[in-house]
C-alpha cells in the first residue's frame, strides 16, 4: 500500500480547511490533472457525518459519482446495490476516528504528524485513502499514478477553500441553488487549471453525461464444445443470473482482492439450483465461466430449451454462447425466483 508524505501533507492541509462547511456533495468542481485528463471532486461532510473528498477521473470515474447520488432514488435490492458498488471507480480521502483506523496505517499517520508537529483533530482527523476499482474490494492505494491524482485533487480542493465565500460563490461557477448534476450531463461547474507556481486559473466546464457500464460479452469460440452442446437432448427452461460473490480472493501482496464471479442457474420446473464458478477466481474470467456452464450441462446430460435472464450483464454473457449452442435466450422484465435464490446464496456467503 502506498501512503507517501505528499498524500498526508495534502490531506492534513485539506482537513484544516473544513471545506464541507461551505460546500455540499452537490457542489462538484473540476480541475485539470497533470497528464491532461479532467478530474472531478465531491466534498462530503456537510451533514457532519462522513468527512471526505471524493475524486473521480474522467467521464468513466464521474459516472461513479452519478451512481452514488442516484442510490436514494432507486429501489435496489441488497444484491443489486452490491453489484453497483463493484463497478465504482474512484478514490476517497476519508477522515476517520482513531478507533476506526487500520493499525498499520494509523502508525504511519501518527509518525508523520509527530515528525511535522501536526495536530490530529479529535473529531475525525485521521486521513485514510481508499481506492475503489471495478470487480475488486475497496483497498488502499497501490499505484503511484493514483497517489499523484489524489494529491492533485486535494491541492485543487485547498485552492477552492481559499476562495469560496458566500459572496463569491456564484462568481466562481458554483450553482447557488445547489442542484445535483444529472445523468444527461451539461451542468456548468468551476474548472481549475494549475499553474507552475501552484496557483490556479479559474474557468468553468460542463459535467459529462452518464457513461453506461460495458457489459461482459465473450465470444464462445470453442467449435468442438459448441458442436457437443448442439447434440445434447433438450429439456425445460433455466433461469440464470451473473453476479459477484462477496468473498474476496487474495490477489497478491499490495493488490486489491478480487471479487469472483458466479453464474446461478435455476430449473423452473423443479426449482433445482446449481451455481457455476470460474476456475480462475482471481479475475473476472467470463470465458472460464462459460466453460464451467458447459461442464455442468454435460454432467446433467441435457441442455435447456431456453434460458431466461432479466439483466444486461447476464444477457451479454450468454448471448453468443446460446446462439452457437442452439439455446433460445429470453429476456424477462422480472424473475423473482432466481432473485430469491441468488439472495439465499449471497446471504450465506455474507455470514
Amino acid at each position: 500500500m502506498i501512503l507517501i508524505d505528499d498524500m498526508l501533507a495534502a490531506a492534513f492541509q485539506y482537513r484544516d480547511t473544513e471545506l464541507w462547511k461551505e460546500l455540499t456533495d452537490s457542489d462538484v468542481f473540476a480541475f485539470r490533472l497533470s497528464d491532461g485528463e479532467t478530474g472531478y471532486c465531491c466534498v462530503m461532510g456537510n451533514a457532519g457525518e462522513h468527512l471526505a473528498l471524493g475524486f473521480y477521473r474522467g467521464r468513466k470515474g464521474f459516472t461513479t459519482y452519478l451512481k452514488t447520488i442516484s442510490l436514494g432514488n432507486e429501489h435496489l435490492s441488497g444484491i443489486e446495490m452490491f453489484e453497483m458498488t463493484t463497478t465504482f471507480d474512484c478514490i476517497n480521502c476519508d477522515f476517520m476516528q482513531a478507533s476506526d483506523m487500520d493499525v498499520k496505517t494509523k502508525k504511519i499517520v501518527r509518525n508523520y504528524a509527530d515528525a511535522h508537529k501536526l495536530k490530529i483533530r479529535r473529531s475525525k482527523g485521521w486521513p485514510d485513502f481508499t481506492r475503489h476499482q471495478p470487480g475488486k474490494m475497496q483497498y488502499g492505494i497501490t499505484r503511484m499514478e493514483d497517489a499523484r491524482d489524489i494529491v492533485e485533487a486535494l491541492h485543487a480542493a485547498i485552492a477552492v477553500a481559499a476562495k469560496v465565500t458566500s459572496s463569491d460563490f456564484a462568481r466562481l461557477g458554483f450553482d447557488i441553488n445547489g442542484h445535483y448534476p444529472t445523468a444527461k450531463g451539461g451542468k456548468s461547474v468551476p474548472y481549475l487549471i494549475p499553474n507552475a507556481d501552484g496557483t490556479y486559473d479559474w474557468h468553468t466546464t460542463q459535467l459529462p453525461a452518464f457513461l453506461p457500464d460495458e457489459c461482459v460479452a465473450p465470444k464462445f469460440a470453442n467449435d468442438i464444445l459448441a458442436g457437443e452442446m448442439k447434440k445434447l437432448p433438450v429439456s425445460g427452461t433455466l433461469q440464470m443470473k451473473y453476479f459477484h460473490m462477496p468473498m474476496p480472493v487474495d490477489a497478491g501482496e499490495d493488490e486489491a482482492p478480487y471479487l469472483p464471479v458466479a453464474l446461478l442457474c435455476l430449473e423452473t420446473v423443479n426449482e433445482l439450483l446449481f451455481p457455476v464458478f470460474a476456475q480462475d477466481v482471481s479475475n473476472d474470467n467470463s470465458e472460464e465461466l462459460l466453460l464451467g456452464l458447459v461442464n455442468a450441462l454435460r454432467k446433467r446430460g441435457d441442455k435447456p430449451r431456453a434460458i431466461e435472464v432479466e439483466d444486461n450483464n447476464t444477457e451479454s454473457l450468454l448471448k453468443d454462447f446460446c446462439s452457437r449452442c442452439g439455446i433460445r435466450l429470453s429476456r424477462k422484465k422480472e424473475l423473482p425466483e432466481i432473485n430469491n435464490a441468488c439472495f439465499f446464496l449471497f446471504s450465506n456467503f455474507m455470514m
